[in-house]
């Protein structure tokens, strides 16, 4: 993915089902910058949209996003193509999976598409790339 060269900090993590993440980790948000977050996401910045939208030149890109602390919380997503918004912002249980099906993931014997990509193989953003030191 030539686009992670943008920035220093940017990782290409591989997913199943031949999707791709670049995880938005607190060094790569801050590398990105350029403004506040988008309302009601956490690192959803102008600058990563201003990113993203550009990305999305090349094939529709998702941004997620997934919070909960004690069972409690929920998913956010927006999905680009041709540099335009066509999914989203949503914020409910099914953001995700909702994301994923713009991007043409199928479950295909995976109990959603969030299974089907392997998602749930870490909890935590930074625990999807290895972190310079």
């Amino acid at each position: 993915m030539a686009h992670a060269s943008d920035f220093r900090n940017a990782r290409v993590v591989s997913l199943e089902r031949g999707v791709f993440m670049i995880p938005v980790t607190d060094p790569l948000h801050e590398e990105i910058g350029r403004g506040g977050e988008v309302k009601r996401f956490e690192k959803l910045s102008p600058g990563v949209e201003e990113w993203v939208r550009r990305i999305s030149g090349d094939g529709p890109v998702a941004y997620i996003e997934a919070e909960f602390f004690g069972g409690v919380g929920g998913q956010s997503a927006v999905v680009w193509s041709e540099g335009k918004r066509v999914l989203g912002p949503i914020h409910d249980q099914h953001a995700i999976n909702q994301a994923l099906r713009v991007l043409g993931v199928r479950p295909d014997g995976s109990h959603d598409e969030f299974d089907a990509v392997d998602l749930g193989r870490n909890r935590d953003t930074d625990d999807w790339v290895e972190l310079p030191k």
